[in-house]
């Protein structure tokens, strides 16, 4: 079902930077981290995006009730614990509910993450900016700053030789097909006990969101391209 196929270099610049500020948010679905403050715009370019230039959004966060399945993609009929999206909108639209209109108006990079089994001795330092804070925010509507470079777990995972990519939809708002999907295949490892405090947040009603993720969703036609240097 996967066609290899060569791109241009993928190009991403400003996500794990020291600069500016982050915050990690509660919206009463999911956590989710923006970057702000006296910072340059985090972009990705190159690769299926063609000619042009999108610009970080937000990255959020997908889980399950156990660490064995909570990712939206999976890869041979592999699951995951966790899945994060790195959403972008495509700078030549003025806003981001424009991109939703646009096939090519916005461009997500998905993370997959997986518990390692074993005690709680250790952990993914880097993910901790993000873990360690979590608690913080358990209601809806709280968040909390976190450190500015809180997205540099990403960086190993995206030096990888190879990524998949599709067209799909933006799986928030209306569900429309406006998205460059691209998924690192390269797997985070995470302990049990970062992931739960996740299923500790709370919704709108106050009550644990246990589960967040949407199913996998039927090929219909798409086609998914493997991209190799």
């Amino acid at each position: 079902m996967v066609r290899p196929t060569r791109f241009p270099p993928l190009i991403l610049n400003g996500h794990w930077l020291k600069d500016g500020n982050a915050t990690l948010f509660n919206d009463g679905k999911k956590a989710i981290i923006f970057l702000n403050g006296d910072r340059i715009p985090s972009t990705v370019s190159g690769g299926p995006l063609v000619n042009d230039e999108y610009e970080f959004y937000n990255a959020h966060f997908h889980w399950g009730e156990n660490d064995c399945r909570g990712a939206e993609h999976t890869i041979n009929g592999t699951w995951f614990s966790m899945e994060c999206h790195l959403v972008h909108w495509n700078q030549k639209y003025l806003t981001f509910e424009e991109c939703l209109k646009h096939r090519d108006g916005l461009c997500v990079l998905a993370y997959l993450f997986l518990v390692q089994s074993g005690s709680c001795d250790w952990s993914n330092v880097q993910f901790e900016k993000i873990s360690e804070n979590v608690k913080h925010i358990q209601n809806a509507g709280s968040e909390i700053k976190i450190p500015a470079n809180s997205l540099s777990w990403m960086r190993v995972a995206t030096d990888c030789s190879s990524y998949y990519t599709y067209h799909g939809s933006y799986n928030a708002e209306s569900n429309s097909e406006c998205v460059t999907w691209i998924v690192f295949p390269a797997i985070i490892p995470i302990q049990s006990c970062q992931l739960n405090e996740f299923r500790k947040l709370k919704d709108k009603n106050g009550e644990f969101i246990k589960s967040n993720w949407r199913d996998v969703q039927p090929l219909r036609g798409r086609q998914i391209f493997l991209a190799v240097s």
